[in-house]
């Protein structure tokens, strides 16, 4: 049972989108990771460069997009 639920709250979490640095943490493979942390670290710099999202599911090319 336990485990059942582990993997559906894996599911879950990788269904969306990843909008903070520190939750880069969750993708799996370290160069993805990178790829995260360069990512969403645009979204420090206040809104001036938009809020972007990595999507750790998508295309290579596709992860990191602008969602406003």
């Amino acid at each position: 049972m336990r485990a059942i639920a582990i993997i559906a709250f894996a599911i879950i979490g990788c269904a969306h989108g990843i909008r903070d640095v520190s939750d880069c943490g969750k993708v799996q493979a370290a160069d993805r990771r990178i790829e995260c942390g360069a990512c969403t670290l645009q979204n420090k710099a206040g809104g001036v460069l938009g809020t972007y999202e990595y999507r750790p599911d998508a295309a290579d090319g596709q992860r990191c997009v602008r969602v406003d």
